[in-house]
C-alpha cells in the first residue's frame, strides 16, 4: 500500500481533517523528511499537540496527522503506508505479530455522571450497561428513587459517543431514546439541569465541561481518580497508544520517545489525560 493509498483507507474510516505540522510555512514538501501519523479520531488532539512540539526548531522533519480509526491505521502501518498508528486500544491477539511494537503514551476514561441531587453514588458495570442500553426506565431498578431514568449522550456520529458505546456497552448501541447533546459542555449542562439524568463524560473533558451540578459515580466501588485510571482499576478506562511496525529506529522512533518523555507527558496532562511515564 502506498502512502497516498493510506489516506484513502483512513478517509473511508471517517477522516475529517488533516493536520500538517511543519517548521516553515506548512509545506510538507519543504522538509527533508515527513512522518505520517494516522489513527483514532479521539487521539487527533494529542497527536497534533505532540507533533507541533516535536517539530519545533527542527527544519528536517514535518508531521501529517490523519484522522480515521484504530484498525485502518494498524493495517496501514503494518503495510508501511504510514509511519505511526495512533490507537485507542491494545493490540488483539491476531494483530500482535513480531513486527508490531505498541507504546502506551496516555490513559483516559469514560466517567458516569448524574445530577448532583441523585441519591445514588455508585453502580455496578452491569447496571451501567443496562441503563445506557435502554433496558432500565426507572431509577428504582438501580436502587434509586421512583423516578424515570433519562439517558443523555453525544450525537450519533460523535467520536465521544462511539468511545462510550465501546467501553460502556462492549460495542453495543446506546438507548434509542437517548437525548442527544452537541458536545461535552452541552451534555454536562443537560445532566446538571435534569434530576432524572444519567450521562457520560470522557476524563479529559470533565474539567472543561463544568462540574457544577454533577456527581461522578463510582463503578463497582471504584472512583474514576487519576490513580485508578492509571492502574486500570476503574473499569471504563482505555489507553492511548502509538504503534510502529517493522525495523525500529529513525525519526518515527524519536517521535514515540518524545511522546513518552517528560516534555511529551506534560502535553498529555495539559490536555486533561492521565500521564503514564
Amino acid at each position: 500500500m502506498r502512502r497516498r493509498d493510506a489516506c484513502i483507507v483512513l478517509a473511508g474510516a471517517g477522516v475529517l481533517a488533516t493536520v500538517a505540522c511543519t517548521p516553515g510555512h506548512g509545506d510538507v514538501r519543504a522538509a527533508q523528511e515527513s512522518l505520517l501519523v494516522g489513527g483514532a479520531a479521539a487521539m487527533v488532539p494529542l497527536a497534533r499537540a505532540l507533533a507541533q512540539a516535536f517539530v519545533q526548531g527542527r527544519a528536517d522533519v514535518a508531521i501529517v496527522v490523519e484522522r480515521g480509526g484504530s484498525l485502518p491505521a494498524y493495517i496501514a502501518a503494518s503495510r508501511g503506508a504510514i509511519d505511526v498508528a495512533a490507537m485507542t486500544r491494545a493490540l488483539s491477539d491476531t494483530e500482535d505479530d513480531a513486527g508490531a511494537r505498541q507504546y502506551l503514551i496516555a490513559r483516559d476514561d469514560i466517567g458516569i455522571v448524574v445530577n448532583r441531587n441523585q441519591a445514588l453514588r455508585s453502580l455496578t458495570r452491569a447496571q451501567v450497561r443496562a441503563a445506557f442500553a435502554g433496558e432500565i426506565a426507572n431509577w428504582r431498578a438501580l436502587g434509586g428513587p421512583d423516578a424515570p431514568l433519562s439517558v443523555y449522550a453525544h450525537a450519533r456520529d460523535a467520536t465521544a459517543r462511539r468511545s462510550a458505546e465501546l467501553l460502556l456497552l462492549g460495542g453495543g448501541a446506546l438507548a434509542l431514546d437517548a437525548r442527544e447533546c452537541a458536545d461535552d459542555t452541552a451534555l454536562a449542562a443537560a445532566v446538571a439541569a435534569d434530576p432524572t439524568a444519567i450521562g457520560y463524560l470522557p476524563g479529559h473533558a470533565r474539567a472543561g465541561a463544568g462540574a457544577d451540578g454533577l456527581a461522578l459515580l463510582a463503578v463497582d466501588g471504584v472512583e474514576a481518580t487519576c490513580a485508578a485510571v492509571l492502574s486500570g482499576r476503574y473499569p471504563f478506562t482505555h489507553g492511548f497508544h502509538l504503534l510502529l511496525h517493522g525495523a525500529p529506529g529513525g525519526t518515527r522512533a524519536e517521535f514515540v520517545r518524545f511522546a513518552r518523555s517528560p516534555a511529551g507527558q506534560a502535553i498529555v496532562e495539559r490536555l486533561g489525560l492521565v500521564a503514564v511515564c
